[in-house]
């Protein structure tokens, strides 16, 4: 008896003698055999000829028999797995242990290109990082921990775009090779030395980028982010006071004592900053004495300086200046007001009653001087 076995697009043929062959050696094989045959499309052929007949004889098991089929099926699996992993041990139990010296080269191997990427990683973090806390976080009013965050993103680019350079610097410092074989490679003791070797690099190298903090200012960014906060408080705190006081204009001038120079922090009417020596006009004056300065006249004081009239286009009459002190009694600063108004608008006077508000006012600055770390 002869068989056309069809399965999609291949098509077996089996001799006559095929089932007689497996009945006369094991009669539980040709069983098996018959049996797989009912799941295929199978035509009889008679001695070398095709069947006409176009529907083939169908076959089928029943449910006993695929149970039994399912089972054979997974116990032949399942003891493939336990063989392989016996035979893993073997092979494990076999190899030949790796020395301490090549235990402490394959860490060796491992540590120094992760010291490499650790110190270019937190090196661009904390340049970059600094750079946008400084720039954009200042505009934007971000915190620190967002500028971290978007110096991170430069990082993680300059590791990808810059771990070839990194490699190939390792490679040519011509590190002492282990000479294991990859069977010992995979052992435990030696994945484990290579993991703890990575983390010591990785650490070493994150320590030593954290160097250039040493040539940072790390709170210049925070200096900055108070005083953009400090212009609109003062900016504030000099329109309501020259409202109060009914005054035409009004400056916060402060001391810079490196440059022995007094500049205006806040100025109503004029949005550049102005310079002048710290000896200078009417307010260098109060800065260097310390005392509150009420002039009815301003350009028949000898002490007043006309230059910044000129440089803002306005005419000083009246004016008051008041001190500002820090936390020790120094002066650092001083409020200035000019040309007092009367209810209807024409020219006034200043009285005690304006000094008394500027010297409140002048107080307060002071603190939020010190708050912001501008004053020592």
């Amino acid at each position: 008896m002869a068989f056309l076995i069809k399965s999609g697009n291949n098509t077996r043929h089996f001799g006559a003698n095929i089932s007689s062959t497996l009945y006369a050696t094991n009669k539980s094989s040709f069983h098996m055999f018959q049996r797989r045959l009912s799941l295929l499309s199978i035509t009889r052929l008679p001695g070398n000829r095709l069947c006409k007949r176009k529907t083939p004889r169908a076959y089928s098991l029943n449910k006993t028999s695929e149970q039994a089929i399912r089972k054979r099926t997974w116990r032949k699996k399942h003891l493939s797995q336990v063989n392989m992993s016996l035979r893993d041990r073997s092979v494990a139990a076999e190899t030949v242990q790796p020395t301490r010296k090549q235990l402490r080269i394959v860490a060796l191997r491992a540590a120094i290109p992760m010291v490499g990427f650790g110190a270019m990683d937190n090196f661009v973090m904390l340049q970059a990082g600094d750079l946008i806390d400084a720039s954009l976080g200042v505009t934007f009013a971000l915190s620190t921990l967002t500028a971290a965050g978007f110096g991170q993103i430069f990082s993680d680019v300059a590791g990808i775009t810059c771990g070839g350079a990194v490699d190939a610097l390792v490679a040519r410092l011509n590190l002492p090779y282990h000479n294991l074989t990859l069977e010992q490679l995979n052992l435990r003791i030696t994945r484990v030395c290579y993991t703890a070797g990575g983390c010591i690099g990785v650490v070493i190298g994150c320590l030593l980028g954290m160097t250039c903090l040493f040539c940072m200012d790390t709170e210049k960014a925070d200096r900055l982010k108070k005083a953009q906060e400090l212009s609109s408080v003062f900016t504030t705190i000099v329109d309501d006071a020259y409202q109060l006081v009914n005054a035409s204009r009004a400056t916060i001038w402060l001391v810079d004592h490196e440059k022995g120079e007094i500049w205006s922090r806040v100025s109503t009417g004029y949005k550049d900053e102005i310079r002048i020596a710290s000896s200078t006009g009417i307010a260098g004056s109060c800065v260097q004495t310390g005392k509150v300065i009420v002039l009815d006249d301003a350009y028949s004081d000898p002490r007043f300086h006309p230059e910044v009239d000129k440089l803002t286009g306005f005419r000083t009459r009246s004016l008051i200046t008041v001190p500002i002190f820090d936390e020790e009694g120094g002066v650092v600063g001083a409020i200035q007001m000019m040309n007092k108004l009367k209810e209807d608008g024409s020219p006034g006077l200043f009285d005690e009653q304006d000094i008394k508000l500027l010297q409140l006012m002048s107080s307060h600055v002071g603190h939020f001087l010190r708050v912001a770390h501008i004053l020592p």
